[in-house]
Parts: C-alpha cells; structure tokens; sequence
C-alpha cells in the first residue's frame, strides 16, 4: 500500500492522480488495520495528517500512541467506547473529540470511519479526519447566544414569547408566558399553540396566517387579539410575530404578546377623566350661563312672586281668581326652584358649612315638604337620640332632602298604588362604624325610603347624569340628582343605593360626624313658614326706606309691598338719582336696599358712595346671583343683609324689620 505523504516514492499515474485529489482534500484521509493481537499498523496517510495533527507519519506507523497523546483526556474514553462498538458490530463510526497539537493549538476533529475484517483477524480501518473547530465555535457561539437569548426573554417582565415550529408545537414558554396565560412551561412546551392559547373561532385564521409567514418568510401583521388563559377566561394582547430562518435547521417562530388590560384600564382612565373634563365644563358653562340669567330671570320671577304673593292677600281665599293666583304661584315659585338647581348644578351657590345638628334640619325641612305632600302618601319621620352634630350646610342638606323625598313622591305616583298605599319615610340616627374608602368612625346617617316602582340598574347608572331623567316631559329637569350628588361630595358624605324593579328604593347617606368640632349651630338654616312675619318693629311709619333697581317693575313691586307692612319707601329706577337723593338729605332715610346689578353702577359701588355720604346708613343688597366675591365684599363696606332676589317677599320683609329694628335702637341710644 502506498504511503501518500512520501512522494519520492514510484507510483502509477493512476496513483498519481489520486494522489493529488487527496492531497487538495481538507482534513486527513488515513487507513490502518489492527491485528487479533492489537498490533497497529498505519498503511495509508494522505499529507494532510501532518497539518491536522502536526506529527510525521513515521511517529505513528506501527504505533497510534502519538495521535491518542494529542487527545484530550476528557474524550479518550467516550473515544474508545465508540471505536469498540463500531468494531464489535462492525457498523461505520462517527466522533468529534478534542487536541491539542505540539504547537499547542486546540483544535475539535471529527472522524468517520468504516471497519471491515481481513484474512487472519485483521480489522481495516478507512477512516476521513476534518478540522470543524471553527464550525464548533460557531455552533457553541449560537448556543451561547441563544441560551442566552432564552435566558434574558425569560426574565423580562410583562413581555409574554412563545418559540413554536412548523407544526405549531410550541418549543419555548417564558416566564411572562406563565403569568399572563396561566399555563407553566413544562404543561406548554409539547403541546400545540393553537390548542393551548388560541380561541376555537381564531384558530383556523392563525393556522392559515402561520402558512403564508412559512411560506413568504414574512411575520404575521402584528395586532390586538382576545386570547386565551388556562382558566377559560381571556386576555386581551398586542401580538407581533418573529420569523427566525437557521441555516441547517427547520424555521422557528416567535409570538411576542403585550398583556393589554393595564392600557385598557389607562383608556378607560383616561376616557372616564375626559368625560369627567367635558362634565366639568358643561358645569362650568351652565353656572356661567345661569350667572348671566339670573338677574333678569329672577326680577321677573321675584316680580310675579310678589305681584301674585299682595293679590292673594287682597282676594278673599274663596273666590274662583284666588285658585288660579295659587296656581301661577306654584308655577313662580316652581320657576324660582329650577334656577336654583342650575345655579346649584353649575357650583355657583357658596357652600356654607358650619358645625349644625341635623335633627331641626330634618325635621323642619319635613314640616315644609307635607305642605306639598300629594293626596293619599303618607310621609313618615323617625329621628333617633344622641345624634352628633355635623359640618354642614343646613341649606344644602335641606335641598337633599327635598329632592330625594320629590323623587319618592314621583316614584310611587309611577307605580300606580292606590290611595293611603305610599309611603316616604324619613330616617335619621347615629351610625358607628368605619366605612369603605374612609377613616370616620362616626356617623350621622340620613334614609329616605319609599314603595314606589323602584329602578333597573342601567337607571341606577346614570341617576346622576346631568339632565338624565325617567320623568314625563315636563315633569322634570333632570337636575335633582346631579345637584344632589354635587352637596354630598362637598359634604364628604357616602352614599349607598338599593333599588330594584317594583321593590321600591332606598337612599342611605353617612355624614362624617364633627366630633370634637365648636358647638353647634344654633338654627338650620332653613326657612319656617313660622318665621315669616316675626319681629315686627314698633312705629314703622317712623321707618324711611330707599329702595333701588333698575328694573321698575320691582320697585314698584317693592314699594307697595313695604307700605303695605306699614314702612315709608321712595323707589329709584336709576342709581345715580338715589344717590343724589342720598347727597340731598332732605328725604332723611333710614336704611336702603339695593339691586346688586345695575347698569352704571353695581349694588357695591351704591353702597360705598351712599355711606360715605351717610356714614353708618343700614344697607341691603338683592341680588338674583349671591357671588363669593358680593359676599366677601359685602360686610367690608357696611352691607349687613344679603338677599336672594326671587325670595324677596319672604326674606326681605324680615330683612327689613332687623334693619329697621337696629335703626330704632341706635335712635334710642343716641338719644
């Protein structure tokens, strides 16, 4: 057998020419034959040894100890193991194993070989060594890169990604996978994606989407799907794929999932605070439209209130034109009520909270709700002891009370009962106990009940909609609950509902106690039909009043009103001419009441020219819109009374009389 890396040797051309393919292969190309005594004998090498090993071939012709020293140790084993199997089933042997060669290059050889057996027992070995170092490292740097490829995706939060192959079968689970569909990666990985996380209505779709990326190489379109969990539920995701092309190895696919519930929540967020913006302005816009109204509207309000309120008095309360002034002073006073809501709806009613009880509250503002009780409902009333008292607007909470006992009143009417079968009741204790979403532990609770149709819960979800109501068409503005909704959030108060069809409903309001606060206040801030007409003054003829406002229809309302009680009143349309007359002197009047809005002119600027001119003159402002900024000046320039225009006839009267009354006192000191 001719020995290749020894070229001076004679060879036929034949040789020759194999020679010098063998000589251009990469690798070494050797046979050797090892004897029933274990005798080795190296027949055959191609040059190509030299370059692999860097040991000459006379180093190993009769001894292979010079290729096993290059060995690794670690490999000379599992080398003999695998030479010993080929060789006892005489069947081709393949190995890689590591060298290190004299200059001390590490190299990984990889070795195929087919044994065959000779004449006495020899075994032949044709055997092709290649250098696959570099393909070695390229295949460990792949691994490396892709262990830790699958490391870091494992660890990164909120970022779900499924490795899955051609036939779907999902081969890698991160760990956001786990938290986010429920499944672990050992109950995963084996399994097919379409099975485990793909809804039955989406699963044809994806298969045929996963066809074409195989097909075309391009990723599926990322979108947003409803996926699901290992618990049936679903989950809505942001999915974008990744199409992975290994030279050597089938394609690999990677579904990259966003878990979208925290942006859906941040939306809704974000849609609930935009609609709470548009709510917000609309408020806005309304109180600033009500604002604007509320002059003129509530002089001719206040002007029929009190035109109708002087001829009821002049009208014998049997005669036919008595019932139909009743009527046009419900529906004035009805008027009076709608601004006050939207004034109330739009924030630009002043809250006043001091530390009241709420007893007389309740039960004042009861007394004046059964004089518009329909026929045939019974309102009942059940206040309890050793109620603490709150910090509160009695107004306000009186307002609560009307609203929520007239949408009782409507509710029953709705239900159809028959007469002496509805029922309001009024309920008022001492709650202890902390609530939800707050640290009080006392409480002040507020129930109103009633037997009427009750609501359904789309209803129940928007009472508080800003001109949202169930109402016949006139029947309502739609502005009681929001109105309501709006004091009870200035009150810190909590609210809970129970309603259903026909079971009638339950309104339960928790006043936060003011434990601890100063006493409270005398009074409730709510108007007694009672009150009316008390303290009447001695000697009013004595009494000069200066009534102004530029709207003549109301001083001369006002004027026949006040002589009617007995006063002297001169009326001025213009403020300029009252304040003349004020300059003059020679009317000598007592006390004045001013419009506040004037053209020309404000109530303020009257009344500061009225008093420097009569230093320590009483003065009254109406107005038919009692700003923060009228009360806040008012008391710094000597205005000791505030009224609501359309309330005139009840609250000025009474205003009058305190005037008048400290006008006779101070005449009385002084004198």
């Amino acid at each position: 057998m001719p020995k290749l890396d020894r070229p001076d040797e004679i060879q036929s051309p034949g040789e020759s020419s194999c020679q010098k393919m063998v000589a251009n292969m990469p690798g070494a190309l050797l046979q050797y034959a090892v004897g029933p005594d274990g005798k080795f004998e190296c027949r055959w090498r191609s040059p190509g040894c030299l370059e692999l090993w860097e040991v000459h071939a006379d180093a190993f012709e009769n001894d292979a100890c010079a290729l096993w020293d290059t060995m690794e140790p670690k490999d000379i084993q599992l080398m003999r193991a695998a030479l010993k199997t080929a060789a006892n089933t005489v069947s081709d042997w393949t190995q890689e194993w590591r060298i290190t060669t004299p200059s001390g290059k590490l190299k990984w050889l990889r070795g195929v070989g087919r044994p065959q057996i000779e004449a006495e027992g020899w075994m032949v070995w044709n055997t092709v060594v290649v250098d696959v170092s570099d393909s070695r490292r390229a295949n460990e740097s792949m691994r490396d890169s892709e262990a830790r490829f699958r490391q870091l995706l494992s660890y990164v939060p909120n970022v779900s990604v499924q490795g899955y192959g051609i036939d779907m079968t999902t081969r890698y689970w991160n760990h956001a996978s786990e938290l986010l569909y429920g499944f672990t990666a050992e109950e995963a990985i084996g399994k097919n994606l379409l099975d485990l996380i793909i809804p039955p209505e989406l699963r044809e779709g994806v298969a045929k989407a996963v066809d074409v990326m195989i097909e075309s190489g391009s990723p599926i379109p990322p979108a947003d799907l409803s996926l699901l969990r290992k618990d049936g539920t679903t989950v809505d995701v942001f999915s974008s794929h990744a199409y992975l092309d290994i030279p050597g190895r089938d394609p690999e696919f990677y579904c990259i999932d966003f878990d979208l519930t925290e942006r859906r929540e941040s939306e809704a967020m974000r849609d609930l605070l935009q609609s709470q913006l548009r709510e917000s302005q609309k408020m806005e816009a309304l109180g600033t439209l009500a604002g604007g109204v509320a002059h003129d509207f509530n002089n001719i309000v206040a002007a029929i209130i009190g035109n109708v309120k002087l001829a009821m008095d002049d009208v014998p309360v049997d005669s036919p034109v008595y019932v139909c002034l009743t009527e046009i002073h419900k529906a004035s006073r009805r008027a009076r009520d709608l601004v006050q809501q939207i004034l109330a709806f739009g924030r630009r009613q002043r809250l006043a909270r001091n530390v009241i009880a709420m007893p007389p509250v309740v039960v004042d503002s009861v007394q004046l709700l059964r004089a518009t009780l329909p026929a045939g409902l019974e309102l009942r009333t059940q206040v309890g002891d050793n109620i603490p008292p709150v910090l509160a607007d009695g107004s306000q909470i009186s307002q609560v009370l009307l609203n929520l006992c007239t949408n009782a009143w409507h509710a029953i009417q709705a239900a159809g009962l028959a007469a002496g079968q509805g029922l309001v009741e009024v309920q008022l204790d001492a709650h202890h106990g902390k609530l939800p979403s707050s640290d009080h532990e006392t409480w002040v609770r507020l129930i109103v009940r009633d037997n009427g149709h009750g609501m359904d819960e789309a209803t129940q979800k928007r009472m508080f909609e800003p001109f949202f109501t169930t109402k016949a068409p006139g029947k309502g503005t739609g502005l009681g609950m929001s109105v309501v909704h709006g004091i009870l959030r200035d009150h810190d108060a909590i609210m809970k509902i129970e309603s259903a069809p026909g079971l009638g409903t339950t309104f339960t309001i928790y006043f936060p106690a003011a434990i601890g606060d100063s006493k409270p206040v005398v009074g409730n801030g709510v108007d007694s039909p009672a009150s009316h007409g008390q303290g009447k003054v001695a000697a009013k003829k004595n009494i000069h009043i200066l009534y102004v406002d530029d709207d003549e229809i109301i001083t001369s309302l006002m004027e026949r009103l006040l002589r009617r009680e007995g006063y002297e009143v001169t009326g001025f349309a213009d403020a300029f001419s009252a304040l003349e007359a004020v300059r003059d002197d020679s009317m000598s009047f007592d006390l004045a009441i001013t419009d506040y809005n004037m053209p020309g002119m404000s109530g303020l600027d009257f009344v500061r020219d009225a008093r420097a001119q009569r230093p320590g003159l009483p003065v009254a402002i109406t107005s038919g819109y009692i700003s923060d900024d009228l009360r806040a000046q008012a008391p710094a320039l000597g205005v000791t009374e505030l009224i609501y225009k359309p309330n005139s006839v009840e609250e000025l009267v009474a205003a009058v009389h305190r005037l008048a009354q400290e006008v006779i006192e101070n005449a009385q000191k002084s004198g």
